[in-house]
């Protein structure tokens, strides 16, 4: 019994010794890594329990410090690192602690500091003693942060010289100052009739709540032309003022506003398409034309400064990201020449592309009518979108690039090519016309009828006989055709910056009525103005196509594609000359210049007036080489109205 007794009272003994030791020993780093753990979690929920009794944070006011830091800092990720333990006795430790916190806008920042865990006794957990460190050791818990925006400077866009397209310009904002009105309805009245302003809206704007009567009331921003317009009629009305404001120009306005587009108030759609731009509600962004597709290397991006205060202290800079400026966008357009393609076009409705035929480089891009993208700036109103966006003519539709044609005649170029690099025909080769063609019951007629009896297949494109050349598709074949087609890349829609139609040639091989029909440009074969300038780009360039680029720089690392071998192309341009010399394009001729080309009319609804086209090549007295094609919508006969505005186009071109 007394030995049981004694064993009893050893492992009493035994057990509460190692309670003891156990209590002694106990480790506070499991408490301190915890703690900062759920900080890195930014998990606050329940973290009272980690507290001394001392003053410290609930978990809501540390949850609003870092959803304050975090916002401000742009906090992606917290991680917890270098945990130490500084010092320790029976019931008080000390570690030391980095929290690296991460950001998508700034640098990491690392913050050290140190954590204090203690016990009452050796039987007590450990807890944290708050020290007021967090986020930052400096600052603490009561601390302010925020976040400045540095906005960039929007780059230009320039034509090939340097020329400014879109660049800083200004407009002009008209209000009024209430005190200042005298005579009322000579303000409205003026109002109305020289900018369109309806007298309601213009009183409801002064007389508003709140409205006090030396504040500057704006009711309109206009161009810097209408101020110069209107400035004189509205500066002697008694409480209207004019303010100078900072906005994008465009000072080439229609001439190139197809090519630049415009900017505007950035919508919802571009704000969920593209979160890396960082864009903002309300921000001014490119909507269209190269100020669209180009938008992120023109806007550049924003900087930020991070900033902290303290009662007391001035703010603090801990952090900065650099404003990355926008770059300028230099085009391979010749403002000169752009200015010269949309005046010969003048109030037809068609298109005028100029390329370099040796680079590719788009000189010229001329779509009329066309648009001002000065009225974008600030805001159209609604009524002036409706009546661009209903106009007939569709002043916003870049027939250059959008614009799907029946070629017409033009595509016999394509047709002759294809037959003579096959080496099915060559330029001697006879037929023998009788002005109609036959094919299975479907009837191919020369232009009014004309009879041309025997001749060559020169002669067939030189007087651009329908009759010879379906005949000529039809010996080809469809799948030739189709892949003449894709070698000249008629198929394709260039990457310009600008939306672009890609070429269509439909199915040829249906039937031979409609092989025949498409040999001649008709049927289901449709193209673009520049899809046509390309065709004639490769018959200046030896038989490669150049890479067709608008933007500089874009094309260095592409190479000529070859496209017909180079005696095909020196038949062909043998025939080309001789349609401008003597054929159905000699009002084209222009003294001092050899010109190739080929007239097209396109037929697209019977009994109603059909395109007219001239598409072609020349060397310019500078020694450069460049293909053009023109269209004039529902002009009528390619050879009477858009040869004589190529022949304009061009001896504006001869010193």
């Amino acid at each position: 019994m007394k030995k049981t007794l004694v064993l009893v009272v050893v492992v009493l003994l035994a057990a509460a010794g190692a309670a003891l030791w156990w209590y002694w020993q106990r480790d506070p780093e499991g408490t301190a890594r915890a703690f900062l753990e759920r900080i890195a979690a930014q998990d606050f929920a329940g973290l009272d329990t980690f507290f001394t009794a001392d003053p410290h944070p609930d978990e809501e006011e540390l949850a609003a410090a870092y959803r304050e830091f975090g916002q401000a800092f742009a906090l992606s990720e917290i991680t917890l690192t270098d945990l130490a333990l500084l010092s320790k006795n029976t019931n008080e430790a000390v570690f030391t602690f980095t929290l690296r916190y991460e950001s998508r806008d700034f640098e990491p920042l690392a913050a050290e500091s140190s954590l204090i865990v203690k016990r009452g006794n050796i039987f007590q957990p450990w807890q944290v003693q708050w020290q007021d460190n967090l986020p930052l050791h400096e600052y603490g818990l009561q601390a302010n942060y925020s976040r400045v925006r540095l906005e960039p400077r929007r780059g230009r866009i320039l034509d090939s010289s340097g020329q400014i397209l879109a660049g800083e310009g200004s407009r002009v904002t008209i209000g009024v100052q209430p005190d200042r009105i005298l005579a009322p309805e000579w303000l409205l009245e003026a109002l109305q009739t020289e900018l369109g302003l309806d007298p309601e809206y213009v009183r409801r704007q002064y007389e508003a709540p709140g409205v006090q009567g030396h504040w500057f009331v704006p009711l309109i921003t206009v161009t810097e032309e209408e101020y110069q317009r209107v400035d004189p009629l509205l500066r002697p009305i008694p409480g209207v003022f004019f303010r100078r404001v900072e906005a994008r120009a465009y000072p080439e306005g229609a001439l190139t506003g197809h090519i630049t587009g415009y900017v505007g108030e950035v919508t919802g759609e571009m704000l969920d398409a593209y979160p890396e731009r960082e864009y903002l509600s309300g921000e001014i962004v490119g909507r269209a034309g190269l100020e669209n597709s180009r938008d992120d290397q023109l806007r550049g991006r924003p900087g930020y400064r991070l900033y902290v205060e303290v009662e007391g202290r001035s703010p603090i800079l801990l952090r900065e990201k650099k404003v990355q400026e926008g770059a300028d966008l230099e085009l391979t357009i010749n403002r000169n020449l752009q200015e010269l393609a949309y005046g010969v076009l003048g109030g037809r409705t068609g298109a005028l592309v100029v390329l370099n035929a040796e680079t590719g480089a788009v000189l010229a891009l001329a779509s009329a009518p066309g648009y001002d993208p000065n009225e974008f700036v600030g805001g159209i109103s609604r009524s002036r979108w409706q009546q661009l966006s209903s106009d007939p003519q569709r002043p916003l539709f870049n027939r250059a690039l959008q614009g799907l044609y029946p070629p017409g005649s033009v595509f016999k170029v394509v047709t002759v090519a294809a037959a003579l690099n096959e080496g099915l025909y060559g330029p001697d080769s006879t037929f023998t016309d009788r002005g109609e063609l036959s094919v299975q019951g479907n009837i191919v007629r020369n232009y009014q009828g004309q009879v041309y009896g025997e001749h060559t297949l020169h002669e067939a494109l030189v007087n651009s006989i329908n009759t010879t050349l379906a005949q000529v598709g039809l010996d080809l074949g469809a799948p030739k055709l189709e892949e003449y087609f894709a070698r000249f890349k008629l198929q394709e829609s260039r990457r310009l910056g600008l939306p672009m139609s890609a070429g269509q040639i439909g199915t040829p091989g249906r039937s031979r009525v409609a092989l025949a029909w498409s040999a001649i440009g008709q049927d289901q074969v449709l193209l673009t103005p520049l899809h046509l300038a390309q065709i004639f780009a490769v018959l200046a360039n030896g038989g490669s196509l150049p890479p067709i680029h608008l933007i500089k720089g874009e094309a260095e690392a592409s190479a000529p594609e070859p496209v017909l071998e180079p005696q095909t192309v020196e038949m062909l341009n043998a025939m080309l000359r001789d349609v401008v010399l003597e054929g159905t394009g000699t009002q084209a001729q222009v003294r001092g210049l050899t010109v190739y080309g080929k007239t097209g009319t396109a037929e697209v609804v019977v009994g109603e007036a059909s395109h007219a086209w001239f598409a072609g090549h020349t060397q310019l007295p500078s020694g450069e080489k460049i293909a053009f094609a023109l269209l004039v919508e529902e002009g009528g006969v390619g050879g009477q109205a858009a040869a004589p505005l190529v022949r304009e186009f061009l001896s504006r071109l001869v010193p």
